[in-house]
């Protein structure tokens, strides 16, 4: 291929067109002013200047000289000394959400935070990538930046104020159909778009399925996902919440998608009956169960659902509904426009909670929304922020090294386009 000369300009002479030679005196006064302008520059800065530099430089612990950049009027997405945080939406053994908002604007963001170690890394790096997929697909919960401190790794998302469908279930006990077609019919279309990207969710669970302020969901959490599984392709290793678990993963063979199938099946379950089809007292009593017995699906659900359900919790993966066959064709969702609903243009039967970014944010839908973190954190005073992309072999003494930003082109998401 020809390339082409980075330094070519279009006004550029070209070799037709003779440049006028030059008398010794214009070279002259020419020179005299380019002795001006370097001197110009080298001027050393008058007191005022060597105080701002002294101002700006900090000697650490270690007596390295630390020379910090000048403040500017806009505040640092990518720092976490930007945020106030407020309540504690979520916690677990990935670490803490937080409600969060960037000091004196809006919106409101969640933002995660998570203990970095080895063993975290390669999950830490395949949760941001898979955060930057998801912004192509409405049912999945939107990444707007990544960063890290020394100790830290934070994702930056969409804050969803209607709180979960397990804090629905802790609310309401179950769901009423209308709302339990609409948020299955949802969790397909977002299953769908993982699975033709080679994603593997591995984790599907009504904690993990969050809603808007409309009564969309958003499926989250992809600390435990995997990628570059297409059709044919198997992986190994138990990975999920054991009462959502495929019998296959429980048994420790090879899988595929059709684990998200059996884990969206259960959770349709749960949200319908407010019962979990393979409860048991003890966990291995459970994996038993989940193993070698049919699943117990209320009799009084209604029947395209029960049929729905004995599809999606067949024990061979190779013909479990979703996996084999075209779910969408399945009577229980004979109601659904699925042109309409993937355009986001359905109605939700339910409309939980507040907008986000409004006066009165709204964390009453979360179930530990109450604790307020008005002074946060440790994070605020930890060490400087890390900004590079993936693609870097990570270096020995910093493993995170390739934490990306969420963006392709260095800038950030429409959400903060006007910071």
């Amino acid at each position: 291929m020809k390339r082409i000369n980075p330094n070519y300009s279009v006004l550029d002479p070209g070799p037709s067109q003779k440049k006028r030679r030059r008398t010794g005196s214009e070279e002259n006064e020419d020179g005299k002013k380019k002795r001006a302008r370097s001197l110009e520059e080298q001027r050393l800065p008058d007191e005022s200047c060597r105080e701002e530099k002294r101002r700006r430089e900090e000697i650490n612990e270690g007596g390295a000289i630390t020379v910090r950049p000048a403040q500017s009027s806009k505040l640092d997405p990518l720092s976490a000394s930007s945020y106030d945080f407020f309540s504690v939406l979520g916690t677990g053994g990935f670490g803490k959400v937080m409600l969060a908002k960037l000091k004196d604007r809006r919106p409101y963001v969640a933002l995660k935070s998570i203990r970095k170690s080895e063993t975290d890394y390669e999950s830490i790096v395949n949760e941001a990538q898979v955060l930057n997929i998801s912004r192509d697909c409405e049912f999945l919960c939107r990444g707007y930046a990544a960063f890290q401190t020394q100790r830290h790794a934070f994702f930056v998302m969409e804050f969803l104020s209607g709180g979960s469908l397990e804090d629905e279930l802790k609310k309401h006990g179950s769901l009423d159909m209308d709302r339990v077609l609409f948020h299955s019919a949802e969790m397909v279309c977002g299953l769908q778009f993982l699975h033709s990207k080679g994603i593997i969710h591995r984790d599907i669970k009504p904690r993990n399925i969050l809603l808007d302020h409309q009564g969309h969901i958003r499926i989250s959490d992809f600390g435990l996902a995997v990628q570059n599984i297409f059709k044919g392709d198997t992986i190994t290793g138990r990975a999920g919440t054991t009462s959502y678990m495929a019998p296959e993963v429980l048994q420790g063979k090879p899988y595929n998608a059709a684990v998200d199938w059996w884990s969206c099946g259960i959770t349709i379950c749960k949200i319908a009956s407010g019962e979990n089809p393979f409860y048991r007292f003890t966990r291995q009593e459970l994996i038993d169960s989940i193993i070698n017995d049919e699943p117990e699906i209320p009799n009084w659900l209604d029947d395209d659902l029960i049929h729905l359900l004995k599809k999606l919790l067949k024990k061979k993966p190779r013909r479990r509904l979703g996996a084999r066959g075209d779910i969408k064709c399945h009577p229980f969702f004979e109601p659904i426009d699925w042109v309409v609903l993937e355009e986001e243009g359905a109605e939700p039967p339910f409309q939980p909670g507040t907008p986000q970014g409004s006066a009165g944010v709204d964390t009453l839908n979360y179930s530990e929304g109450g604790c307020t973190h008005t002074n946060a954190c440790k994070w605020q005073t930890q060490e400087a922020v890390s900004k590079q992309r993936l693609g870097n072999t990570p270096a020995s003494s910093d493993l995170f090294v390739s934490l990306p930003t969420l963006s392709s082109d260095g800038s950030l998401v429409p959400l903060f386009e006007d910071l």
